[in-house]
Order: structure tokens, then C-alpha cells, then sequence
């Protein structure tokens, strides 16, 4: 008996190693940005129920806080251990990274044979996009962002103050004041630190410059309407007088405690402070915004939504790699993490349970197909709201409507088709090799002497931007300018 039952044993561990993958699943760790919402490890407990029956993969899903993208990122990359995949964008230095070789090439053999359905799914411009130096390091998104940024602010506190419809953040002030004076528990623009700074001072000067996106380096800026690639120098003239009159707008605010006086130190965005009743205006984008809208709706707050244009009254659209996703090049379960990352970007229900949760929990269908909460449960009390999770990088034409969906926020959504402008910069990625010092310096003045003045916060304007152009010029900032013209000329030609 003893020798029939080693045998037989000996025969399921022979099956067990043939097997191989069934035996113990692979597991595949991914990082995303921000922070994980209370329901996410329900959520990926149910992704990973699909994922042992679909692929015998089992993901480990870890977050990157928005205060530590800049330290943390790079570094878990560069440890080159116990990570198959991050997510990735242009906005978050997806080319310097690719320079660096923290990700790995992928090329069209490994993607259609890995990713077939995201293959099929996106279009040859998507992968023109990704290119850094000719080759490719991330998976683009198939849909692109349709959004602007916005602001929200009360319209039943501007209904109640008799103020007029606000159209413009440069025309908030009365608005600020009003709230400043009647409502001593709120404060009127309360940001948190990341994203909000520099929102309301962007906002503002977009009035007054031509259209700008993101700095190309320091106080640089392409002209992304103009086909010719000009570049903007906020510091210089004539553009420097309104950068001058934006800061001081900002000062004057700051000064009348329209503005928070701390919020590098406060971890909670303006938008999620509107939400909670504590911030008389939010920032965001209009996509992003949608949890915010339903909250203050059902708290009685009657959101009105500003737009936040170009001085042209334009919007650049958003690229393929505004989201994406990069395998990690020491990673090594790169073909089972393309085949997982293939069903969560692709497949309805992945889709669906990645962006949106749990259905039944999170989320339910009416009977005309629209997306909205279950009876009872109001915005604030779900567990894994749209968009709050960091799967920014799935196919979003797969998502139906929302029931919460405004009429304000439906017009605007009709109006997107005429905001929406092609970025004539778009496709160009800056290679920093030359220059990687003078960067590494330009970034930290940027932090230490342009977010004061962005917020206000400092008590002499001409001195304060006297002072950000001086440390520029003396981190290097007309070398870069010089290399980044010359890639310029050498990508447009």
C-alpha cells in the first residue's frame, strides 16, 4: 500500500508540474496613481476570480499618492524587482522614463499576439504617439479623453447672493466675496495640494496668452493652436504683464482669505472639499467631475459647471498616451501582464468592474441601459466611484450613459465637438539625454518659486517674479529652451 500510495503521489506531483501555471497562479504586480477608494480590494478580489479562470494570472494592485508621483514612481522602477507594470502617460514623464530604460520596448509582433483585441481596438496614431526615439514603451489608450478642464462652483449660493451667472473664473471675485462674508464655514476656493496648484491662476491667464497646455519646460509653453510650434515664455513680453496682473489677482485673494492658506499641506482636492460642503468652488476636469456633480446634487448644492478655456475659447484635445500603460522592463511575466492588461483595457465586463465596480453594489443598469447607483445608496457612501480607481486607460466607448448625468453637464458634453482642438504638439515627445541636469534644476525652482506665486502666497509680486526668471536663467532654463527648438525643428520638418 505504502509503495502505491508514494507512486501515485509521485504521479499527481508529475501532473501538477506538467501543468505548470494551474498549479499556482502567476501573480503580476501593477502600480497605479492616487489612491485606492475603501471597495477597491473587493473589486480586484473580483477581477482576480476572472483572471484564475481566464488567464491562471492573480494581479497585486498597489497605488502611488499624487504627493509621491515625482519620488516614488521613478524609484520603484528603478529597484527593477517585484513589478510587471505601471501606469503611464505623457504628463507623467512617460518619455524621460523610456530614455532611462525603466520600461520595456514593445513591438507590434508582441502586441497583436498578446493584445489582440486592444490591437484591433486602437488606431495606428496611437502608437505614432508612443514612440520615444522610434520605438515603443507603453500601451496608448484606444479612446483618448474627450474632457476640458473645469470649475464648479454653488449655484444655489450664487442664486441666494443675486450675483449673476458666472461664466469665467476671472469673474469669481464677487461670488468669493459673498461666500467670504455669509458662510464663515466654508472656505471659497480651498485647494489641495498636486493638481490644484495653479489651477485658478492658469484659469485666469488663459484669458490673456495663447493657447497653453502643458510647459514644455519651466516657463515655457507651446502654442498648441499654431502649426508652426511656437513657443511662449510667460516670463518675457509681452506675456509677462499678464502673468504679472495674474499673480497679482492671486495675491489680492490669498491676501482676503479667499484662498487656503496652506494647501501644499492639504491632502484633500478642492473638488472633494466642494463635494463635502467645505469648498465654495472645485477644480477638475469634466470627466472627473461627474461623482462631484451627483454628491453636491443630491446634497441640494446645485452645481454649476465653468468651463476653463483658451483665450480662443478652445480646449487641446487629448492625446493616446494622455493614459496608458508601461510593463516594467525587468519585468518577468510580461506576456501573461499584456494578456491581463488586454482583457481589462478590451472586454465589457472587465471594463465595466475595473472602472465602475461592482455591479449590484457599486453600480446598476436601468432599464435603458444607463449606469447609475443602487436604490439607497447615495454618491459619497460608494465604495468605488467612476473614475476614482486610476483605470483611466480602458476603452471608455464601451461605458454607457449615466443616469446623473445633468442637463448642464449633457450641453456641455454636445458642445465638447466645438471646444476640442487638435494639439499640434501632440506627437512629439522631448528627449532629455542632453540636458537631464538642467531639467532635474529647472523642476525644483519651478517648485520652490513658481507655486507660491500661483497661489498667491507671497507678499511682493514683482520681487517674487523677479526672482523665479533670475533662478531659471541660472538652472539652465535657455539651454533647454535652445535644445528643446532645435528637436523641434528636427521632428516638424
Amino acid at each position: 500500500m505504502k509503495k502505491r500510495t508514494v507512486l501515485f503521489g509521485s504521479l499527481v506531483l508529475g501532473l501538477v508540474l506538467t501543468m505548470g501555471l494551474h498549479a499556482e497562479d502567476t501573480k503580476i504586480v501593477g502600480y497605479l496613481l492616487g489612491s485606492a477608494p475603501s471597495g477597491t480590494q473587493d473589486v480586484v478580489d473580483a477581477l482576480n476570480t476572472k483572471l484564475k479562470g481566464d488567464l491562471g494570472v492573480k494581479l497585486e494592485l498597489n497605488y502611488i499618492g499624487w504627493n509621491e508621483v515625482n519620488s516614488k514612481y521613478p524609484l520603484i522602477l528603478a529597484a527593477g524587482e517585484g513589478v510587471d507594470w505601471v501606469y503611464a502617460a505623457a504628463w507623467n514623464n512617460y518619455s524621460t522614463q523610456a530614455v532611462r530604460g525603466a520600461y520595456k520596448e514593445l513591438t507590434p509582433e508582441m502586441i497583436q499576439k498578446y493584445m489582440p483585441r486592444h490591437w484591433k481596438a486602437t488606431p495606428p496614431e496611437a502608437w505614432d504617439q508612443a514612440k520615444v526615439n522610434g520605438k515603443v514603451y507603453m500601451v496608448p489608450t484606444a479612446t483618448p479623453d474627450r474632457k476640458i478642464p473645469v470649475a464648479v462652483i454653488r449655484g444655489d449660493l450664487r442664486k441666494k447672493y443675486g450675483l449673476a451667472p458666472i461664466t469665467n473664473v476671472k469673474d469669481l471675485e464677487p461670488y468669493l466675496a459673498a461666500v467670504k462674508k455669509n458662510n464663515p464655514d466654508i472656505i471659497p476656493i480651498n485647494l489641495g495640494n498636486g493638481y490644484d496648484i495653479g489651477q485658478p491662476f492658469f484659469a485666469i491667464l488663459n484669458n490673456s496668452v495663447p493657447p497653453i497646455y502643458t510647459a514644455l519646460i519651466g516657463s515655457v509653453y507651446g502654442n498648441y493652436e499654431d502649426k508652426k510650434h511656437s513657443t511662449v515664455n510667460l516670463l518675457e513680453e509681452p506675456y509677462r504683464t499678464s502673468f504679472r496682473n495674474t499673480a497679482l489677482t492671486l495675491q489680492s485673494w490669498y491676501k482676503k482669505g479667499y484662498i487656503n492658506k496652506a494647501p501644499f499641506a492639504n491632502t484633500v482636492l478642492s473638488k472633494q472639499s466642494f463635494a463635502q460642503g467645505k469648498s465654495a468652488v472645485g477644480f477638475g476636469n469634466s470627466q472627473d467631475i461627474q461623482e462631484v456633480l451627483a454628491k453636491a446634487a443630491a446634497d441640494g448644492f446645485d452645481p454649476e459647471i465653468i468651463p476653463i478655456l483658451s483665450s480662443t475659447g478652445h480646449s487641446p484635445a487629448d492625446s493616446h498616451i494622455g493614459n496608458g500603460v508601461a510593463i516594467a522592463a525587468n519585468s518577468r511575466n510580461w506576456e501573461k501582464t499584456l494578456q491581463m492588461l488586454d482583457l481589462i483595457m478590451e472586454e465589457p465586463t472587465y471594463d465595466l468592474l475595473t472602472y465602475f465596480g461592482i455591479q449590484g453594489k457599486n453600480y446598476v443598469l436601468t432599464a435603458d441601459g444607463k449606469l447609475t447607483l443602487p436604490k439607497g445608496l447615495a454618491p459619497d457612501q460608494n465604495s468605488y466611484p467612476p473614475d476614482a480607481a486610476g483605470f483611466w486607460f480602458t476603452n471608455k466607448d464601451l461605458f454607457p450613459p449615466q443616469a446623473s448625468w445633468t442637463n448642464q453637464y449633457l450641453d456641455l458634453k454636445k458642445r465638447m465637438k466645438d471646444i476640442l482642438v487638435v494639439n499640434t504638439f501632440i506627437d512629439f515627445s522631448f528627449t532629455p539625454d542632453k540636458v537631464k541636469n538642467e531639467i532635474a534644476s529647472i523642476t525644483n525652482v519651478m517648485s520652490q518659486y513658481s507655486d507660491p506665486i500661483s497661489i498667491g502666497a507671497v507678499s511682493d509680486v514683482d520681487k517674487a517674479i523677479g526672482t523665479l526668471a533670475a533662478k531659471l536663467k541660472a538652472a539652465g532654463q535657455d539651454k533647454v529652451v535652445t535644445e528643446v527648438k532645435t528637436q523641434l525643428a528636427a521632428f516638424y520638418k
